[in-house]
């Protein structure tokens, strides 16, 4: 293969993704990214080593020979259709006619393209981030994701008399002009009557946050009360879906006094607010207002994702007077060494945060849905081709789901605090050495934060791994505990209910199953238990 086909090969990929109607819905901004992504780990890929031609030609050798052998099969009226191990292709549908030649075809030139880029033989973030958006590209040009090479859609629309078709460009509009694709049935939520339905009350506000104080529901209530910090891109009430979902409920249940911070969605009048406002107008106000709202002098904290990183932040540059009120320190599926951030690292560099830098120009904040959608990517078919197909294509409603709900209640953060972030953080990995970063003032030290602290991450977290999360600890001088969770991002620390699910967690180097699901999670909790016992 020479420079001139890859090229064109590339070239052409990146536009019939593009020319998709899903991308065609994204900001430019967002789309510029995407496609400077896709075409700097290309041009890098032009330029291969010796290894890389060679295992190139064996890929190229291997789909040519797979892909004549596959044709040769349908000319003559022998193949025989597998049927397909890929969901997306599950239906029966997909092997009658001339489909099961379409989808074979399909997935051995999504395969030969995977393995190329997965051959490029780069280093290892650009070698990556060219796997990754390879994946991205082959899964966008799938013929399940187009209404003409889709039996099942075909199907569906002759079914109803063309009324599916007709459904889905109506659903489609609707995404347009909402600016996201809908992933839930929005009208069977509402907060307050089945989502965040725990009793409470805002019981101080500034121009940055709102503290909820939630009712005890016990005779009997602790003297030190938990303070909950939320990460800022979302909404708090991942801490209370509803009452089988609710760590804020669990908590009342056990006797606990809970409060938690409420972040304002960055607009016009917060727009300028960094790092150094959200420790002093959010934690630490936060911290003051409860205990003199519970007439306490000391409080317990809970934190999660990046609201744990800004706790960890908050707590190493916290007066001593203050830092007196902190019994203890929980930090959820949070970071503090940010050399393996995870599955996020292939859209952290640079080229790409420069790319993004003017897209926060041009809005002042960082669009919680931009969060949302790079999420999403990580695992495009089930959080977007999935729902391109049945909203637009199919014309259905997606069914209800108070999870999906949340996380499409997205918040926008200021463009001073994600950029801290991301290049101080993500790309700097500052916050672990001491007096790399300077926040009100003074020099960062972690090895300040001399308060008990827990850490709890999960095995199937694929934005804060749990090796990186455990790496954490040996940064802070009072680490009493870390727990390992089956589970992911969501459901392996903040919605893992101990008394209503199927998981289990590791403490201390022991195995305590509620109930033990899967040899994955077995395995798992093995591999971990040789290294955190």
């Amino acid at each position: 293969m020479d420079q001139d086909i890859l090229k064109k090969l590339s070239e052409t990929m990146l536009e019939a993704t593009r020319s998709h109607p899903v991308f065609k819905g994204m900001e430019q901004g967002e789309l510029a990214d995407f496609a400077k992504a896709w075409s700097d780990a290309a041009q890098m890929m032009m330029v291969p080593n010796v290894d890389a031609w060679g295992a190139w030609v064996d890929a190229w050798s291997s789909y040519q020979s797979d892909m004549t052998n596959l044709w040769l099969s349908g000319l003559r009226g022998d193949a025989v259709a597998e049927p397909s191990k890929d969901r997306r292709f599950g239906d029966e549908a997909w092997n009658v006619g001339a489909f099961p030649l379409l989808r074979q075809s399909y997935e051995l030139a999504a395969k030969a393209m995977v393995d190329i880029a997965d051959k490029a033989g780069l280093p290892d973030h650009e070698q990556r981030k060219l796997s990754f958006y390879a994946r991205v590209t082959a899964d966008g040009l799938s013929p399940s994701n187009f209404a003409l090479t889709n039996p099942e859609v075909m199907k569906l629309a002759k079914d109803t008399n063309g009324q599916s078709l007709v459904d889905g460009v109506r659903n489609m509009l609707a995404d347009l002009e909402k600016g996201y694709i809908t992933t839930t049935d929005e009208t069977t939520f509402a907060l307050g009557e089945n989502l965040a339905t725990t009793p409470g009350a805002v019981v101080y506000r500034n121009e940055l946050i709102e503290l909820i104080q939630y009712t005890p529901t016990t005779t009997k209530v602790r003297t030190t009360p938990i303070l909950i910090v939320p990460p800022c891109v979302n909404k708090f009430y991942i801490f209370d879906i509803n009452e089988r979902k609710s760590m804020v409920r669990y908590l009342l249940e056990q006797g606990n006094s809970v409060f938690v911070i409420s972040w304002r969605n960055a607009g016009d009048e917060t727009r300028d607010y960094d790092w150094n406002d959200y420790i002093t107008k959010g934690v630490m106000t936060a911290m003051d207002a409860t205990a003199d709202i519970a007439g306490t002098k000391q409080i317990d904290l809970l934190s999660w994702c990046n609201g744990g990183t800004l706790l960890l932040a908050a707590l190493a540059v916290m007066p001593k007077a203050q830092k007196s009120l902190v019994g203890s320190a929980t930090f959820l599926s949070s970071l503090l060494d940010f050399s393996d951030p995870g599955e996020v690292e292939v859209f952290i560099d640079p080229a790409q945060n420069q790319a993004y830098k003017q897209r926060l120009a041009t809005a002042g904040v960082a669009p919680g849905r931009d969060i949302a959608r790079a999420m999403a990517m990580l695992h495009v078919n089930e959080s977007i081709w999935g729902f391109v197909v049945g909203n637009y294509l199919k014309g259905q409603t997606p069914p209800p789901s108070d999870i999906l709900y949340w996380n499409a209640d997205t918040s926008n953060m200021p463009a001073p605090w994600y950029s801290f972030f991301v290049d101080e953080m993500y790309q700097a990995n500052k916050l672990k050495e001491p007096g790399a970063l300077t926040l009100l003032d003074q020099p960062v030290d972690c090895a300040n934060i001399d308060v008990p602290c827990c850490f709890v991450a999960a095995t199937g977290d694929h934005i804060v791994p749990w090796k990186t999360s455990y790496s954490s600890t040996g940064l802070l001088p009072n680490v009493t505990e870390f727990i390992l969770t089956t589970g992911g991002h969501v459901s392996g620390t903040v919605i893992n209910h101990p008394d209503r699910n199927r998981r289990s967690f590791l403490s201390g180097g022991i195995v305590r199953a509620m109930r033990i699901h899967g040899r994955h999670q077995q395995s798992a909790l093995r591999e971990a238990g040789g290294r955190i016992g």
